[in-house]
């Protein structure tokens, strides 16, 4: 078939990588006529390197590769862009059907060289719609994520008023309050408190979606942020029988991470534990291990259901429906711990029991932690009681 006149700039980049370098010369030519801007690697580790110099849309890769095959670059290039359009390309028949690649890699299209070129065109033309349909949503995703953190930011302002006003008048600031006002004083200050927290979830949240949320590193003093946090359970197992410890008896004495996020993270896994935990204890301990800070809080609460883990990360879920109407909450909390933690280049995991607790664990990776405190006979710990 006569090639067709070569066509204008289309602005989309492909990456060839293949270790024949005739293939990659004939496969630029073709792309070439049709307007795409083409990158071309003859390995893996080179492959890796021009993404990361280059803004691709479509990658074509050869399945059989030296030293690193098209499946394990596939799996290297979902680590680095999730959702750029990878095409797999073979000369070689038989080994793999391309229903069982498809199934089995994160790829979006299969050619058998042996097929030519212009079903090698096919697939690079529906690569590119999927790539303009995932474009769209994303931009619809962050305008909308972008909508919610202004609002949110707005809300918080007036929140800020409320609270600190019912919070002068229960002092006395503008004179003798009647005792009869303290009870409706004390629940404006603990609703406009929960709400508060809520619309910073929210805006937190909305902010990392929206991608404009960045780690900014500096030290943490340990000692003080488990002050802080059992200042924190305090107020949130104030009428309830559960006693609130933290351990740092293996604990750094600072650490060097980004201190809001860091205490989102934590508010927001004690607050869990506090909300499902009827009696009982929860303990946060911190620990130094040798790449990381280890993060750990454990409750007695009623447990997750084994099906249900994989859900309590997602936005605005719980376990199941009816633990929002007897607990309270959107089931934003975790969801939020999970996207900072990540943020910060760690992670979120959960182990339950039904009825015995939960214990989730969060791991700061090569934390630039000073040296341990040292600790007595026994574990360092600060408590508090909260009814017990």
């Amino acid at each position: 078939m006569a090639r067709r006149s070569r066509r204008a700039d289309s602005g989309y980049t492909i990456l060839v990588v293949d270790d024949q370098d005739d293939t990659t010369q004939s496969v630029r030519t073709l792309l070439e006529h049709e307007g795409h801007r083409v990158q071309t690697a003859s390995s893996g580790s080179e492959a890796l390197e021009v993404l990361q110099q280059h803004d691709v849309h479509v990658i074509i890769v050869d399945y059989f590769m030296p030293r690193m095959t098209g499946a394990e670059l596939v799996e290297r290039i979902r680590l680095v862009d999730p959702y750029v359009q990878i095409i797999l390309q073979t000369g070689y028949a038989g080994e793999h059907p391309p229903r069982t690649l498809l199934a089995a890699l994160d790829i979006q299209g299969y050619h058998d060289k042996t097929d030519g070129p212009e079903r090698l065109l096919l697939w690079v033309d529906v690569a590119l719609k999927a790539h303009r349909m995932i474009t769209e949503l994303r931009e619809r995703e962050r305008v909308q994520s972008e909508i919610v953190a202004n609002c949110s930011h707005e809300f918080r302002t007036p929140l800020n008023i409320i609270g600190g006003y019912a919070e002068l008048i229960r002092g006395g600031d503008f004179g003798p309050m009647p005792a009869t006002a303290e009870a409706p004083l004390a629940a404006i200050s603990d609703a406009t408190r929960n709400l508060l927290e809520l619309v910073t979830d929210f805006l937190g949240y909305a902010r990392i979606e929206a991608g404009v949320t960045h780690a900014v590193a500096s030290e943490i003093d340990v000692a003080a942020l488990a002050a802080e946090l059992q200042r924190l359970a305090k107020v949130l197992l104030d009428d309830k029988p559960v006693r609130f410890a933290v351990d740092l008896a293996r604990a750094p004495a600072a650490l060097t991470t980004d201190p809001m996020k860091l205490r989102t993270i934590l508010r927001n896994l004690i607050g869990n534990a506090a909300k499902f935990t009827a009696a009982g204890d929860i303990l946060l301990t911190i620990t130094t291990e040798p790449d990381a800070t280890r993060f750990e809080v454990r409750d007695t609460g009623c447990g997750i259901r084994r099906e249900d883990l994989p859900v309590i990360f997602e936005p605005f879920r719980q376990a199941d429906g009816s633990m929002s109407r007897r607990y309270g909450g959107i089931g934003l909390g975790l969801a939020l711990a999970r996207k900072m933690a990540r943020l910060l280049g760690g992670d979120l995991a959960v182990e339950s029991t039904v009825g015995v607790g939960s214990t989730f664990v969060f791991r700061l990776p090569s934390a630039r932690a000073a040296a341990p405190t040292v600790a007595g006979s026994g574990p360092a710990k600060v408590a508090s009681s909260g009814g017990a």
